[in-house]
C-alpha cells in the first residue's frame, strides 16, 4: 500500500509539472485535460484520481509555479546586499521569456487575462502567489530601511508582471528591450526618489 500511495504521489507530481509547463505555453483555454494526461504518457480517465475537475488542477500547477519561480529567485539572491538582490530579481522576472528554462514562467504575466476569469480556488492560489512576491521584495526593502516597504514592494511587482505582459504582446526584440529597460528604469528611479524621500522625512538634529 506505501508503494501504492508514493507511486501516486509521484504520478500527480508529474501532472501538476507537465500541467504547469503546459499551462504557462499554451493557455489555460488550449490545453485540455486530454492534452496534460497525453503528454504525461497516461490515460485520461486516470485524471480524477488525482484532481476533481479541471480547475483543480489549474489552482495547484499554478501553485507548482510560483514554488518554483520563488524559490529560483531566492537561491540567485542567496547572500546578496539587498539591494543587488532586487536588481537581480527584475532583471531576471523581466527576462523570463528569454530563460532557457520555460519553468521559470510565471503565472501573473503569463495568464493574467484567462486568471482573471478563474474560479475562487484559482484565484486565492494566485493572489497567495503575487504575495509572496511582495513579501520576497518587502524583505529586501526592508533591510535598505524604507519605510513604506510593502508599497514599495507592491509597486515594483506591479511593473514589471505588467511589463513582461506587455513584452509577450510584443513583436520585435527592439521592442521587448524598450519596454523591459523601461521598467528597470522605473524601479530604479522608484528606488531613488524613495530612499530621498526617507531624508527629507527624517527628522534633522
Amino acid at each position: 500500500m506505501r508503494k501504492s500511495n508514493a507511486e501516486a504521489a509521484e504520478t500527480r507530481k508529474r501532472i501538476l509539472a507537465t500541467a504547469s509547463g503546459l499551462f504557462l505555453n499554451n493557455g489555460i483555454s488550449a490545453t485540455a485535460i486530454a492534452d496534460v494526461m497525453s503528454a504525461c504518457g497516461l490515460t485520461q480517465g486516470g485524471f480524477y484520481r488525482h484532481f476533481t475537475s479541471k480547475e483543480h488542477l489549474v489552482a495547484d500547477a499554478s501553485a507548482v509555479a510560483f514554488d518554483y519561480i520563488v524559490a529560483n529567485l531566492d537561491e540567485l539572491t542567496r547572500g546578496k546586499p539587498p539591494r543587488e538582490a532586487i536588481e537581480l530579481i527584475v532583471f531576471h522576472y523581466l527576462r523570463q521569456q528569454q530563460s532557457e528554462d520555460s519553468r521559470m514562467l510565471c503565472p501573473l504575466a503569463n495568464l493574467s487575462t484567462e486568471l482573471g476569469h478563474a474560479d475562487q480556488q484559482v484565484k486565492e492560489v494566485v493572489t497567495a502567489g503575487y504575495s509572496r512576491f511582495v513579501k520576497m521584495f518587502a524583505a529586501h526593502l526592508m533591510r535598505l530601511d524604507y519605510q513604506d516597504f510593502m508599497g514599495l514592494a507592491e509597486s515594483i511587482v506591479s511593473i514589471i508582471v505588467g511589463a513582461v505582459s506587455l513584452s509577450r504582446m510584443a513583436d520585435d526584440q527592439a521592442l521587448i528591450d524598450t519596454i523591459t529597460g523601461n521598467a528597470e528604469h522605473t524601479v530604479r528611479l522608484l528606488l531613488q526618489r524613495s530612499a530621498t524621500q526617507a531624508v527629507l522625512a527624517a527628522p534633522r538634529p
